[in-house]
């Protein structure tokens, strides 16, 4: 059992995620619309989730450094401030079909993106080894309820600004995570060692296969998700013609998917090994893609198949989030976290950026069946990176009999 601070801890973290992803699911469902109908050119319209992405990317390393140097707490405020004004930016870039600051506003989202991805970590820090999965998992559980208020925030406000679609989804963004600066002020969690070089180098990590699988498997568990639900919105809306409504509903149910079995994977982790769970991950993203291609093919663009694809890539993304996340955790010593964690993040981030300015590309080039039949691949070296891990430990297991 988690001993009573840490317990107020993780709470107050999962609840701080809960409200960051409100407002990242607020804009994800309405940032590919709003670019179809302000970018100069179609391949543009998820330009700014891409940037969003890539800040994202180029926020980890800094936001790692500057909690070893400031404390956890100071800096996922700052982020929080960020994100407020990131939206609010957004929302007056609609108003005005203002492209670029609707972008920089995206660029903004990624900086507290960046620094909110250390909720997870934040939770692991404060606990014994044995229980880390368990604390990443429940921090994670708090996008449950993010599953639950972003997209029906964003169903009810794409009109709450007369003449002005989608407009209103973004000033509710902003105040929603002017809700975190209380439940992080109150946040009672000891400054992570400073990092002064002390330590293994990265690319000692970058040896470990356990460091090296679990990167692989957050990078491309979260750029899978990513890549499909950046490109749903303009598939559900603009092509299958389904509506903005069944679209929040279908993007609600990717993200219950994505966070409910975080109360249990922690769990599960524990009980079964990181390789079952990871293994089941790659399965669940198997079959999101299979029913995807329905989707767009013998499915004939129903509601119900898209809904099945994206609740099996929620599914996916969290074992394999979850599982590498725990796989990484485990490596580095106090003083050695702040980069092999912020490097981490950084590949991942990465690759999400890659994902989510492709998935637009390639769904306004060459279609749905092209995005989902190009996803296979990354399924693939998962597949490959978990097998060779397996193996390598079966190999460390016989030595030591």
């Amino acid at each position: 059992m988690f001993r009573s601070i840490q317990n107020v801890t993780v709470l107050r973290l999962a609840t701080a995620q809960a409200l960051s992803m409100t407002t990242m699911n607020i804009n994800i469902i309405n940032t590919a619309l709003v670019g179809v109908l302000i970018a100069p050119m179609p391949w543009l319209a998820t330009l700014a989730l891409s940037l969003q992405f890539l800040t994202s990317m180029m926020t980890t390393l800094p936001a790692s450094l500057l909690m070893a140097r400031f404390g956890r707490r100071p800096v996922m405020i700052a982020g929080v401030l960020i994100s407020s004004l990131s939206s609010f930016a957004q929302a007056i870039a609609v108003l005005r079909g203002d492209f670029v600051l609707f972008c920089v506003g995206g660029m903004g989202l990624g900086v507290a993106l960046g620094i909110a991805s250390y909720y997870r970590y934040a939770a692991a820090d404060g606990v014994p080894m044995a229980l880390r999965p368990k604390a990443i998992s429940l921090v994670l559980a708090g996008g449950l309820a993010a599953a639950l208020m972003g997209p029906e925030i964003a169903k009810r406000t794409v009109e709450l600004v007369p003449g002005s679609l989608y407009a209103g989804c973004f000033f509710v963004a902003a105040a929603v995570q002017l809700i975190s600066i209380p439940v992080l002020a109150g946040l009672k969690i000891e400054m992570p060692p400073r990092d002064t070089g002390g330590g293994r180098p990265i690319g000692v990590f970058l040896r470990m296969p356990v460091y090296l699988v679990g990167v692989v498997c957050c990078a491309i568990g979260y750029a899978l998700m990513s890549y499909l639900m950046t490109a749903t919105p303009l598939q559900v809306v603009n092509v299958a013609k389904l509506g903005t409504s069944a679209n929040a509903t279908i993007i609600q149910w990717h993200v219950v998917a994505m966070f409910l079995p975080s109360f249990f994977t922690g769990s599960l982790i524990a009980r079964f090994g990181a390789f079952r769970v990871l293994w089941a991950g790659t399965a669940f993203y198997l079959a999101s893609l299979a029913m995807a291609l329905g989707a767009g093919g013998f499915w004939a663009g129903g509601f119900w198949a898209y809904w099945v694809a994206l609740l099996l890539a929620g599914l996916g993304w969290n074992c394999l989030f979850v599982g590498g996340t725990s796989l990484v955790a485990r490596v580095a010593e106090p003083i050695e976290r702040g980069r092999v964690q912020g490097f981490a993040d950084l590949m991942t981030m990465t690759t999400v950026a890659m994902a989510s300015l492709f998935a637009g590309a390639i769904h306004s080039q060459f279609g749905w069946e092209a995005l989902t039949t190009a996803a296979l691949v990354p399924v693939g070296i998962v597949a490959i990176a978990i097998a060779w891990l397996g193996l390598i430990t079966k190999r460390q297991q016989a030595g030591a009999v």
